[in-house]
């Protein structure tokens, strides 16, 4: 309050507000907090909530306008009321689990609009999502406490739009097209830009304008046929009349016999591409072949195979051989002739063919040359005689006649052999150079009657002197005949 203005000294004029309820007497009118006073409830644990009977006062420390506090000793405990089980800790709890508290029990809230309590994921305000593409869709998980079920859209056929009409997660997945067959055929993308120049502003060129939508697919060029295993004509069949009719090769010479046996763009091993052969288990008779037989002038060429018949080659016939540097007789060698000379040892041969050569005057201008002609014109020169051997069968003194000669000095002794045991009897032997008939050349036979006496014969117990030795079983024979 201050001093009435002029009179410092008098008592101060007290200043009057409006009452607000502070325990004063705000509007100077003798009394406190009237009007304004409110009925509060004491909160000793000072947590905002208050407890116990109304009383009217003011609103102050330890005092507030509502009484919910149920513990009004901790101020952490103050709601009162029921309480819903939250087993997934999603902050909503089953309706149908709960308990009446003061305070709210651990693994409890008082919300009561879960849905789901075994699934944190599952309560009001959750959006739940299934299905992919097209067939995506969203609903609330919790719909008045009864969980939702979440059922795709149904999938429809994929077309090329950039989206995913089948549902399985992949966006136009059309499978590629194919068109055409053989060398002709070609594959592209289901799906395409297609696009095209289009005029926009009759001043300005035209602008690429594209669209994605289901691509088309030409077939390739066809080409001429071609033996490789691809259908190059593009008619969808593979080298159809280019290849090439095989047939059995047995010898493997090249050339085929009998029936077809295959059809392919390359003839394989043991085959031919053709049926011309003669013979098929000989290798070298078959068409082009020549066959030769004979030698010499009676040698002969023949084709081995003609019309598909195996042809046989039968040599000349031989002549007699001549002087010709030919081989008339067949027998392989060329002129093979000889011309003899002389008799008995002094025979001698020489070939009968050679060059008979003398000097030409061909040019005056010039010296003769040698001219030479091949015929008959072999030498041939005798051995030169010696004197006679007798009883040898030979001429060696080249007059014709063997074992002739005329010195007596030279003869031999024949022995007369009647029973042809080689040895003859002494007693009528003849001295000649030509050996007689039924003689031999050694005596001594002292029986000529019995093949069994002669020298050098074995002598045995019989009486007769086997050997010629002039004596009878010598050698005690006979005893050891005994003896045996």
């Amino acid at each position: 309050m201050l001093p009435p203005p002029g009179c410092p000294d008098c008592e101060p004029e007290p200043i009057c507000d409006p009452e607000i309820c502070d325990g004063m007497d705000n509007d100077c009118d003798g009394q406190i907090d009237e009007g304004v006073r409110r009925t509060v409830y004491r909160d000793a644990d000072g947590d905002g909530k208050g407890a116990g009977a109304a009383v009217q006062g003011c609103v102050d420390y330890g005092w507030v306008l509502n009484n919910t506090d149920c513990n009004d000793s901790n101020p952490s405990v103050w709601q009162a009321g029921r309480f819903y089980r939250d087993a997934d800790g999603d902050g909503f709890g089953n309706p149908n689990q709960w308990l009446d508290s003061c305070g709210i029990p651990a693994g409890y809230v008082a919300d009561a609009t879960d849905c789901n309590d075994a699934n944190a994921g599952v309560k009001p305000g959750v959006i739940k999502s299934c299905g992919v593409g097209e067939c995506a869709r969203t609903v609330q998980a919790c719909v008045n406490g009864v969980e939702q079920a979440c059922v795709p859209k149904p999938a429809t056929a994929e077309i090329c739009d950039k989206v995913d009409n089948n549902c399985n997660g992949v966006v136009d997945d059309l499978p590629p097209i194919t068109c055409g067959t053989g060398y002709c055929q070609r594959t592209v993308a289901a799906c395409a830009d297609v696009c095209e120049l289009v005029e926009t502003n009759p001043n300005k060129p035209p602008v690429e304008v594209c669209e994605w939508m289901a691509n088309s697919c030409t077939p390739g060029p066809a080409r001429a046929e071609t033996c490789n295993n691809i259908d190059d004509n593009c008619n969808g069949t593979v080298d159809d009349g280019v290849m090439t009719t095989y047939y059995r090769d047995n010898d493997s010479d090249g050339y085929g016999a009998g029936a077809p046996i295959g059809m392919a763009c390359t003839v394989p091993g043991g085959a031919a591409s053709n049926a011309s052969d003669c013979n098929d288990n000989d290798f070298n008779v078959k068409p082009g072949a020549v066959k030769q037989c004979g030698v010499g002038e009676c040698r002969v060429s023949v084709q081995a195979c003609v019309n598909g018949v195996e042809q046989t080659c039968t040599p000349r016939p031989p002549g007699p051989e001549i002087c010709d540097k030919s081989d008339n007789d067949c027998n392989g060698a060329v002129d093979d002739i000889l011309t003899y000379c002389g008799v008995g040892a002094c025979r001698r041969s020489a070939p009968a063919c050679g060059n008979l050569c003398e000097m030409v005057q061909t040019n005056p201008n010039k010296p003769p040359v040698e001219v030479c002609e091949w015929g008959e014109y072999g030498l041939c020169t005798p051995g030169s005689p010696s004197a006679e051997v007798c009883a040898n069968d030979i001429d060696e003194d080249c007059n014709g006649i063997t074992d002739d000669s005329s010195n007596s000095a030279a003869w031999l002794t024949f022995y007369p052999d009647q029973d042809h045991d080689g040895h003859g009897t002494d007693w009528n032997s003849t001295r000649a150079c030509y050996q007689p008939m039924g003689t031999v050349r050694t005596g001594g036979d002292c029986d000529d009657t019995r093949a069994d006496m002669k020298p050098g014969a074995a002598e045995v117990c019989d009486g007769i002197d086997n050997n010629c030795s002039g004596t009878l079983d010598e050698g005690n024979v006979c005893d050891q005949s005994l003896c045996q």
